[in-house]
């Protein structure tokens, strides 16, 4: 009996029908309490559904039974998501020594990348594809880390196996083949990752145009915006539908995603503009000098923590003599509202940053002499835009901000870089920029005067 239930639940594992497979493990394990195995394979299951805790005390459980590379690797796995990350080193290091599969160190060299450490993870992902040049996380993590490095030419092509590890999402558009950087015709590019990479990314929209005519399928907030920006460019919101039919009226003869690019446009440093490429009105303002804030980005809730700074944190720059502007689209009036009511701030919302149109948002940017922000989509508008942002950025930074240096997208965006070896400690940057706030602040009225 217990085998045919066995059978069902882990079919149903492999169909991703989590809750009706964990029902059937947990018949087999109240009989079999102590099986490493079953531990094991449940323990699987609630990494996979993001249950850390419940997942850890399954594999450790087991580790102590059956301390295969698999079950180290999982439980590593599982300290790192859960933010345990010395605990993950350990297990990781375990999993390695005792069978260094091509998946356990693939696995390791995300930890490595994630920790702002990309030499380290480029080491461990090579190891990882000589001994299997198809795995897919270790092409994956040595992207991220090169793209880091500014390594562009090679990091670019290891870039293209996102599509392969499920981290990048291809696009079916009937009738096209893949542009491979050469042919002539008309190009459907689609945007891809967040709202902040297609504003990014769509710097090489104008290399594209040079030379093929351009759809651009997009989020339907940034619809106008590039229209704005792009007079040529036929541009469609409709990156969010599962279904799409608007190649029917267009037609055209390839395809690529925007972030694959690159390859073609962006392999050496000199290969960056820097420059303006989008534009936008300005909104109605003062004559004070005016400064738009955003302080928490993120939708993932392991990148949410590294990319925010808790506005109650900010008084050394909303000290400051100007008028701050919030250019946070999250819900945070009663944040805003407690903070101006108990400190005696005026901070300034409005409704056009939570506008479906991002152009709405482009405005109010186009209206402030200075952006300060953490990492969020607004300093690649913002950038994007010509307009001078200041970036507070964590220890563990995305690839896009590199390990050091300025950033080679805007020339306008100026780096903030926490200390290295300290992810809670943002007061030196705080306190950095807000002198150099109250430095700018007095040699704008110094200038006036």
């Amino acid at each position: 009996m217990s085998e045919q239930i066995w059978e069902q639940a882990t079919k149903l594992h492999l169909e991703k029908q989590y809750d009706e497979a964990e029902k059937l493990y947990d018949l087999i394990l109240a009989q079999n309490p102590h099986n490493p195995g079953l531990l094991a394979t449940i323990g699987t299951l609630y990494l996979q559904t993001n249950r850390f805790g419940m997942a850890i005390a399954l594999l450790e459980n087991a580790s102590k039974k059956q301390p295969t590379s698999d079950v180290l690797c999982n439980l590593a796995i599982a300290y790192k998501q859960s933010g345990q990350i010395a605990k993950a080193h350990e297990n990781f290091e375990k999993a390695v020594k005792k069978h260094p599969t091509a998946s356990a160190l693939g696995n390791y060299a995300a930890l490595f990348t994630n920790n702002g450490t990309p030499d380290k993870a480029i080491s461990i992902a090579r190891k990882a594809i000589k001994i299997d040049p198809d795995c897919t996380m270790a092409h994956w993590n040595m992207a991220l880390s090169l793209l880091e490095k500014g390594e562009w030419e090679e990091a670019w092509k290891e870039h293209e196996w996102g599509f392969k590890s499920g981290m990048r999402v291809d696009r079916e558009i009937p009738g096209t083949q893949l542009w491979d950087g050469k042919a002539k015709g008309k190009v459907a590019v689609y945007g891809e990752q967040g709202i902040g990479d297609e504003i990014m990314f769509a710097t090489m929209l104008t290399d594209l145009m040079k030379t093929n005519e351009v759809v651009f399928e997009c989020h339907k907030r940034l619809v106008h915006l590039f229209q704005e920006a792009f007079p040529d460019l036929v541009c469609i919101g409709t990156r969010e539908d599962k279904v799409i039919n608007w190649h029917e009226e267009h037609r055209p003869d390839y395809r690529i995603s925007i972030g694959s690019l690159g390859q073609y446009y962006r392999n050496k440093r000199e290969d960056f503009p820097g420059t303006p490429y989008l534009k936008a009105e300005t909104a109605p303002r003062g004559d004070k000098f005016r400064v738009g804030i955003s302080w928490t980005g993120g939708l993932k809730p392991g990148r949410v923590a590294t990319r925010t700074v808790p506005l109650a944190w900010w008084k050394s720059i909303l000290g400051n003599n100007a008028e701050f502007i919030s250019l946070q689209y999250t819900d945070c009036k009663d944040e805003i509202d407690t903070l101006n009511s108990v400190a005696g701030y005026d901070i300034k919302q409005f409704d056009e940053v939570k506008a479906e149109d991002y152009y709405e948002t482009a405005k109010l940017v186009m209206s402030c002499d200075l952006v300060i922000s953490c990492c969020t989509s607004v300093i690649h508008l913002a950038g994007a835009l010509g307009v001078p942002c200041w970036v507070m950025v964590p220890n563990r930074p995305a690839w896009r901000y590199g390990v050091a240096g300025p950033m080679p997208w805007y020339r306008s965006v100026r780096l903030y870089r926490q200390p290295a070896g300290d992810a809670n400690s943002w007061m030196p940057v705080i306190q950095q920029v807000g002198y150099d706030l109250e430095q700018l602040i007095q040699s704008k009225e110094r200038k006036a005067a």
